[in-house]
């Protein structure tokens, strides 16, 4: 994410992921978009042989709403829905490092049908499959987040990410999740629209540590209990928006804390333009030769060396959203969120 190279909001975005691995629940609702699961588990260090296209994501229109996490410990503090008769939310909604939360938030309920929960800080926009600010807006204020002055290199800064768990042992999907090496492809889909952005750049301002990103991060994890690098993993990033880049490019680091690679690919995999105010942008592609390129890359810096085996791997967990280390102020609007193994 932002450089350093892009170490410090990566390290923030490893301790995103940690504690949203803690606070998730056991949940099995049935995947959207009519795509079902057919899996069978074969024994340990056998990879799932996977019967039908398998939808790894659920309730991708957020119809459901969101589990918020309080901005500093963690802990669920109820939930964000524009309507309860959908049933409980599966997805967690991070906000790490704000000053305030989002939680109790009174709905503004728009001309659309969607609700829009704000505060000074944020805000979150949700509704029916029907309204035309589907799926999803986010949007965040860090001119008001660090009272417009400029955090230095060590500060922490805010964020405001959805995730889901989706592998076992606590994941929606739980072991039916594949292995790796069973796929031929892995399918990823989402629609992205910058609506607003504004950098706010003034005295201080340190492109190495002032920015704001969206981005989108799977978590590729050794899952197989028999071997003994199980529960290690690595981050492969889609790096959708930087307000820095027209076009963000990949980015390959090791996280200073964890020793974990992240492997960044940004957007330029799937297009050769990046995202322009206003309008739509499809991003889709097979993600699965990218991330066995990221754990090829890992192998080769000695990381994740217990297993150099893809089907020891899953994808285990998503996250999709915003960090802010600058003063920016950044609106986005996603949809069509889909992520198919086949």
């Amino acid at each position: 994410m932002i450089l350093l190279n892009r170490v410090n909001s990566l390290a923030m975005l490893l301790l995103t992921m940690f504690f949203s691995l803690m606070s998730c629940k056991q949940q099995n609702p049935e995947p959207e978009n009519n795509i079902k699961i057919a899996t069978r588990q074969s024994g340990l260090n056998q990879p799932n042989t996977l019967i039908a296209p398998l939808q790894l994501l659920t309730d991708q229109n957020f119809q459901k709403g969101f589990n918020v996490l309080h901005p500093g410990t963690g802990a669920i503090q109820g939930g964000l829905q524009y309507t309860t008769a959908n049933g409980s939310p599966i997805w967690n909604l991070a906000q790490w490092y704000s000053q305030s939360s989002i939680y109790g938030a009174s709905p503004n309920t728009l001309a659309s049908g969607s609700k829009q929960f704000a505060n000074p800080d944020k805000a979150v926009t949700i509704g029916p499959t029907t309204s035309t600010d589907g799926s999803l807006i986010f949007a965040i204020n860090g001119q008001h987040e660090f009272n417009n002055i400029y955090r230095g290199a060590t500060d922490p800064f805010p964020a405001m990410l959805a995730d889901l768990k989706i592998a076992d042992p606590d994941g929606w999907l739980g072991s039916s999740t594949p292995f790796l090496g069973s796929l031929s492809n892995v399918q990823f889909n989402i629609d992205a629209k910058l609506l607003y952005h504004a950098r706010n750049q003034s005295t201080g301002y340190d492109s190495a540590i002032h920015a704001v990103q969206f981005s989108c991060t799977f978590l590729i994890q050794n899952l197989n209990p028999a071997n003994p690098g199980y529960g290690k993993s690595m981050y492969f990033l889609v790096m959708l928006y930087d307000d820095r880049y027209a076009v963000p490019a990949q980015s390959i680091s090791t996280d200073l804390f964890t020793g974990k690679l992240i492997y960044d690919v940004g957007i330029t995999p799937f297009s050769s333009t990046g995202l322009t105010v206003g309008q739509w942008k499809n991003i889709n592609g097979d993600l699965l030769p990218l991330i066995k390129n990221g754990l090829t890359e890992a192998w080769s810096r000695g990381i994740l060396t217990e297993s150099q085996n893809y089907s020891d791997y899953k994808i285990s967990l998503f996250t999709m959203g915003i960090e802010c280390p600058g003063l920016n102020i950044l609106t986005m609007q996603v949809k069509n969120l889909s992520l198919i193994a086949n």
